[in-house]
């Protein structure tokens, strides 16, 4: 690109607004100056007089949707070179006789290669921010960074010993937090990775709560997410894990509780008391055998809840688009009422909801000084036509086939279908060398 301002022009602009409600306008005009979206709506001239005279590269919208980019909010981004490695076995199988044996195998080369894998099929699939849960952070970070990617990536601040218990690190995530989460591109977030409620010694996790409140970090964990899991919970503490974690001292701060596929009302009480945004991963639930996740039940509860594909070992791929549809569909089919939820629900969730989750409050949505990620879809194709409701069109028909191009922070990371941070040709090759060492 020869200028960082960037004109879309006569396109179909489908947006949430800050409350969540979607809007269409066509013909309209968005101009990006820089990192931030200066006007949006149906007046060319007013779009071109938000450049005050700077130069700008038109983009033709014709036959084109702009809408804003997408956050996956729960993943494990490096377990990309798990793919279709380890299938048909359910959780606890495939956790603990296949993945945490080969993750010991893992190093920060691999991580790095496995990271950048999972963003680049993201950018491919119109996804500009995700949540990353896993090993190695600074590896992590570094690849979002080359990217230009937005992460919330997940910092393991406990150091396992010998006899089995862990030491808590806590100076190890307050760097992560001053070197990372005020880093200048504005890219990143840190949170404090708790795996789940049946991982360490129960000592640990009220220091680590305490962590997470002192340091005011936010935390990725996974909770309720087989029935498994609530049952050893109620075996071992007498009540369900949401209860328990509350005990522990979590959810005081900014938290992405990953599946709760088994909640009940009590459950989803205790969640929506806090600053928790639920990562609803419908299509690693159901390949699992885990379950099926109430979500009408959550939106009503009023959680809020974004979408997650869960990594691509358990998924098998990172788009966004399917999560949409089958999230949808599922709520449908279990509910028994086609109202449950709409295509717009599910939209909002996928952006607006899922970036304020992952911290990124100013994006999610096109308007004026909102930050400028988003994506272009090309509807010009068989699947897509007729268009008719646009919203419906998106969640029910598009796949990440149909991303043309993406911007994060006004920059294209991907242009009219060709990788623009990430040297695609070179990653496939490391990545396959990759999966053959952790895999062999």
């Amino acid at each position: 690109m020869k200028t960082q301002n960037h004109l879309f022009a006569d396109i179909f602009l489908v947006t949430p607004d800050e409350k969540g409600r979607i809007t269409t306008t066509g013909h309209a005009y968005v101009s990006v100056r820089g990192n931030t979206i200066r006007y949006a709506g149906q007046s060319f001239e007013m779009a071109v007089d938000s450049f005050h005279g700077a130069a700008y590269e038109r983009y033709d919208g014709r036959n084109r949707i702009l809408l804003p980019a997408l956050a996956n909010t729960h993943g494990h981004l490096a377990m990309t070179l798990f793919r279709n490695q380890a299938d048909d076995r359910n959780l606890q199988d495939w956790l603990f006789n296949v993945i945490f044996p080969r993750e010991e195998r893992l190093n920060e080369e691999i991580v790095y290669t496995g990271t950048l894998l999972g963003i680049a099929e993201m950018i491919r699939s119109g996804t500009g921010a995700a949540a990353d849960m896993y090993y190695h952070d600074e590896a992590v970070a570094q690849a979002a960074l080359a990217a230009g990617f937005r992460l919330n990536f997940s910092c393991d601040a406990k150091d396992p010993r010998p006899d089995g218990q862990h030491d808590l690190l806590p100076q190890l995530l307050a760097d992560r937090m001053e070197r990372y989460a005020r880093h200048p591109s504005d890219l990143l977030r840190v949170s404090l990775l708790v795996h789940s409620i049946y991982l360490y010694e129960d000592a640990l996790y009220p220091e680590l709560a305490k962590l997470a409140e002192t340091l005011n970090c936010p935390v990725q964990i996974h909770v309720s997410e087989t029935r498994q899991e609530v049952a050893e919970c109620v075996r071992k503490y007498g009540c369900r894990p949401p209860r328990q974690l509350e005990k522990f001292g979590f959810f005081r701060t900014p938290t992405l509780a990953a599946h709760c596929t088994f909640l009940d009302d009590d459950d989803r009480a205790i969640l929506a008391k806090y600053p928790v945004v639920v990562a609803h991963n419908p299509s690693s639930n159901l390949k699992l055998g885990s379950g099926i996740a109430d979500l009408a039940a959550m939106i009503d509860a009023g959680l809020n809840v974004g979408l997650g594909t869960d990594g691509a070992g358990s998924n098998n791929n990172l788009d966004l688009y399917r999560e949409m549809r089958l999230a949808a569909f599922l709520a449908k089919g279990t509910t028994g009422d086609a109202a449950k939820l709409s295509a717009g629900q599910l939209l909002d969730m996928a952006s607006r909801i899922g970036m304020a989750g992952l911290g990124f409050a100013n994006s999610g949505r096109i308007a004026a000084g909102t930050d400028a990620d988003l994506q272009i879809i090309n509807y010009d194709v068989p699947s897509m036509t007729p268009l008719g409701d646009p919203v419906a069109a998106l969640v029910y028909s598009s796949d990440a086939s149909l991303v043309e191009s993406l911007m994060v922070q006004g920059r294209f990371l991907l242009y009219k279908g060709e990788l623009q941070t990430v040297d695609e040709e070179k990653l496939l090759a490391e990545a396959r060398q990759a999966a053959q060492r952790l895999n062999a």
